[in-house]
């Protein structure tokens, strides 16, 4: 009676072990499967981002496309105004991806043009991929932007053209944080020290920001007028008057010493 049930609890046992065995083999060939699908799958994607990177540096450069001048990036610009500068500009050329690939490279500079030459090889697929990781890394580098009151700290200078301060003025409201065209309007007369033109925006008082860089801009022109005007005279046209002038003052003497020497004539035939 012990004796079967003895053979019996074996038997499981040994059927047991088989199923196990048995699942362990299907698992392992399973791994062996997925392994050789990955390793497959991995050899594909490398040749495709080669394919990609192949490309990119192969596509011929339209004959029509003229790569526009822009303001180089660095580290402390606002990656995503640098970016979106960079695409509505190329934009209206409609340039193939390859070439926004290709171009936007040139317009970093220092540190940041370094940060894209170490970049992986072939890690870049397309301009998508090549915008976000540039995001993903500079946009941390964005400048605060400063309050409204930042404006009334800048003054022409006492020598400072009026150019110049429209320049430095235009600049400046970039940096501010939501300055309305009432507050620029405001703050750019307290700087500002050409009469002429605080006169003229005192008496006509433009509405908006625009009108007013329009008519300090008529006055940048009239200037430049004035000045070029002024430039053209000959050196030599005052010097010329000077010695007519003496001419006509060296004749006069002669004119006498021949109007005395006549009547002295009459007087003594």
């Amino acid at each position: 009676m012990e004796s079967n049930q003895d053979s019996t609890a074996l038997a499981q046992q040994v059927q047991a072990l088989a199923a196990t065995v048995e699942e362990l083999t299907r698992q392992n060939q399973e791994m062996k499967l997925r392994l050789q699908q990955e390793e497959n799958r991995s050899k594909d994607n490398m040749e495709d981002e080669g394919n990609s990177h192949r490309r990119i540096l192969e596509c011929p450069v339209p004959t029509k496309f003229r790569l526009p001048q822009f303001e180089p990036f660095d580290e402390l610009k606002d990656p995503q105004d640098h970016l979106n500068t960079f695409k509505t500009t190329l934009g209206l050329q409609q340039p193939p991806n390859e070439i926004l690939c290709r171009s936007f490279p040139t317009t970093l500079k220092e540190a940041t043009r370094e940060w894209f030459t170490k970049l992986p090889i072939s890690s870049i697929d397309n301009f998508e991929q090549l915008s976000n990781t540039f995001l993903r890394h500079f946009i941390g580098g964005q400048r605060l932007k400063r309050p409204a009151d930042h404006l009334l700290t800048i003054k022409q200078g006492e020598k400072e053209t009026l150019r110049s301060y429209v320049k430095c003025f235009t600049r400046e409201t970039l940096e501010v944080d939501e300055a309305d065209d009432k507050v620029q309007l405001m703050t750019f007369k307290a700087g500002l020290r050409s009469r002429d033109l605080m006169a003229s925006l005192t008496k006509n008082p433009p509405k908006t920001v625009a009108k007013m860089l329009l008519k300090a801009q008529k006055y940048i022109n009239a200037k430049d007028a004035i000045a070029t005007i002024k430039d053209v005279e000959k050196p030599g046209d005052k010097g010329r008057d000077n010695d007519e002038h003496r001419g006509q003052k060296q004749d006069r003497p002669n004119h006498r010493i021949s109007d005395g020497s006549r009547r002295k004539d009459e007087k003594n035939p």
